[in-house]
């Protein structure tokens, strides 16, 4: 099962805060405002929400985020985003199996790429496609096991009959 809140990398160069804080409201719209689940991730696990010993899930970034804020992981690779989430404390409450990250194509295709980690032959592999932003939230939450599979398939097959190009590394069809 996936468990929020979810790290969200912004690797690609073109976008701004304004388009970060406008992603997060939708993600947070899409997900029926039950909490800020995505944490825009900085370079420090200082900065990442903590496990609490309550019931209460931690609050990832909730908008708007600093003005100032530039993304450390601006021309960076989703494995390198994979390395960091995984060399994380046991304090730091991020799900470390399932990740977000925003690409060279979300703001022109409106999406957000869903990430995982798959343990196959003692490697761990990294798989991702793209979801829409305002349904990132919710699709993270239902992704986990065989969903996810389903869901990447589903993508990729869709993107095959409308001949757009196939933004996944996913399942049977990974690229």
């Amino acid at each position: 099962m996936t468990q929020p809140p979810f790290a969200l990398f912004v690797i690609a160069n073109d976008i701004d805060v304004d388009y970060i804080n406008d992603s997060l409201k939708r993600a947070w719209k899409g997900n029926y405002q039950a909490g800020w689940q995505l944490w825009v991730a900085t370079d420090s696990y200082d900065d990442a929400p903590k496990n609490r010993d309550d019931n209460r899930l931690p609050d990832g970034s909730e908008a708007p985020i600093s003005s100032s804020f530039t993304s450390p992981w601006a021309g960076k690779t989703l494995d390198d985003c994979a390395q960091w989430l995984q060399q994380a404390p046991s304090d730091v409450a991020l799900d470390k199996e399932y990740f977000t990250a925003m690409v060279e194509h979300s703001k022109e295709d409106d999406t957000v790429m869903a990430c995982r980690l798959v343990k196959k032959s003692g490697e761990v592999e990294l798989q991702y496609f793209p979801q829409p932003t305002d349904a990132i939230v919710m699709e993270m939450q239902t992704n986990s096991g065989l969903k996810y599979d389903e869901k990447a398939q589903n993508y990729q097959r869709s993107r095959m009959s409308d001949g757009k190009p196939d933004r996944s590394k996913a399942g049977p069809y990974a690229n």
